[in-house]
């Protein structure tokens, strides 16, 4: 796994004097992991024990998009992290995918990791969003370019894309399965294919994250499946819903998965997430 590299050259390094920046920057490569609990996702691979029920699910797809990824440095400011532009990044957004085309709806490339530069320094925090901005999330995704062009993670003209999905077993030939599609709800109506729609969505659902002490040299951001369904009862579901959560606000099997995300959900507050942590 590549990490943290510095692009200064030796000439602007010497012309700095003790202590003092060069004022070059630096890439940095930031890595991300997904999880069951102890376990790696593997794609296809069955997991038991899941949830507060013991339930089994072989889990066929893991992917989420992050955005607005900062470092914090020593001196404790926030820097923006300046994305490359490659297949999986685009502006100021990343798709991290860790399913490998095991299921009916994937695909063979996969990404672990957000590339990019800051300036030259040294940095102890990461913070991000699960998620896309409006002015990204709103668009027609078989048109777009990079990590917005997949239409399975697109989910529609109002709400737009799915900022995290995650399937188990073969969707396409059993719709009753279980899935955790989190995406933007209560976006109003758009004018025409007008993108993106006149009115704000009410519940944007970004989960926002910040972890202390990362060292962007050692650490991986891991997400974690098994800490995402703790406490939800995944062997059943709500009458009249979806199996899983779709993130509707009158879903009630979506609670807990929000909660754990630290989201808000009808009138409970969000609380701390416990789907990423450092490793």
């Amino acid at each position: 796994m590549k990490r943290l590299g510095f692009l200064a050259t030796a000439l602007l390094v010497a012309g700095a004097g003790c202590g003092e920046s060069s004022g070059g920057s630096q890439d940095v490569t930031i890595a991300f992991s997904a999880v069951v609990g102890d376990s790696p996702f593997v794609c296809g691979e069955t997991y038991d024990n899941l949830g507060s029920d013991g339930t089994s699910l072989e889990l066929v797809d893991f992917r989420l998009y992050v955005q607005d990824v900062e470092l914090k440095s020593s001196e404790g400011a926030w820097v923006p992290v300046a994305l490359d532009d490659n297949m999986f990044q685009l502006e100021n957004i990343a798709l991290l995918d860790f399913e490998d085309g095991c299921g009916e709806v994937g695909n063979a490339d996969v990404n672990d990791e957000v590339v990019g530069t800051v300036p030259e320094g040294q940095y102890d925090g990461l913070r991000f969003k699960m998620g896309l901005p409006p002015d990204l999330n709103h668009r027609d995704a078989s048109t777009s370019p990079g990590p917005l062009g997949l239409t399975a993670l697109f989910w529609n003209w109002r709400g737009g894309y799915k900022f995290l999905r995650i399937d188990s077993g073969n969707i396409m030939n059993n719709p009753s399965v279980w899935r955790m599609h989190l995406g933007s709800t209560g976006c109003g109506e758009p004018e025409g294919l007008t993108m993106p729609p006149e009115q704000a969505c009410t519940n944007p659902n970004r989960v926002e994250v910040e972890l202390d002490a990362f060292d962007v040299e050692t650490n991986t951001v891991v997400a974690d499946f098994a800490g995402l369904v703790a406490d939800a009862p995944l062997g059943t579901n709500a009458e009249g819903t979806p199996a899983g959560c779709m993130s509707p606000p009158d879903d009630s099997d979506c609670g807990p998965l929000f909660r754990n995300l630290g989201l808000p959900f009808g009138s409970e507050p969000g609380g701390e997430q416990s789907f990423f942590s450092v490793d």
